[in-house]
């Protein structure tokens, strides 16, 4: 017996599993903006410290030399914190890019199992004669399947070797 044409329910899923895909892409992106937010606020408050700390220092500071270094000393950044402050905001950046990469992924196989599906049904209920015009369908969905696979594994490939570097 065929599988019937998609019904209202079948339309509904669809919809439901895109809104559910929605939170979840969003959900995952504002964690991301939270975590970075709370990184911020880490490196204020210990900046904040930091300066209180060298004007303290700078208050205390009787002679004109002491007073030059101590100026030229606090206008430098250390290399190690701002190396520090980026590889954070790098990894919470390549987190939720990598979190939002899975879910839009799944989202895309239930996509094409949903699409498949559909033409499957399709194709059983087609009129005599369509058959030319479903084998044209399937094989572009096979060949865009195909295609976005490799960009797929292109862009692992691709992101793999950015990481080592």
């Amino acid at each position: 017996m065929p599988k019937p044409l998609p019904s209202g329910a079948d339309l509904q899923k669809l919809q439901s599993d895109t809104i559910e895909f929605t939170g979840a892409a969003a959900s995952k992106t504002i964690e991301g903006f939270r975590r970075l937010a709370e990184l911020n606020m880490q490196t204020a408050r210990a900046s904040l410290e930091q300066s209180s700390e060298q004007i303290r220092a700078l208050l205390e500071s009787r002679d004109t030399d002491r007073l030059t270094e101590l100026v030229t000393s606090f206008a430098m950044l250390p290399p190690e914190k701002f190396a520090a402050y980026a590889n954070a905001v790098y990894a919470i950046a390549h987190e939720t890019g990598a979190d939002i990469g899975t879910l839009v992924s799944q989202q895309i196989a239930r996509s094409n199992e949903q699409l498949s599906e559909t033409v499957e049904a399709l194709a059983r209920n087609a009129p005599g004669g369509a058959g030319g015009a479903l084998d044209f369908i399937t094989k572009s969905m096979d060949a865009a399947r195909a295609a976005y696979e490799q960009m797929q594994q292109a862009a692992a490939q691709a992101a793999g070797q950015s990481g080592r570097a």
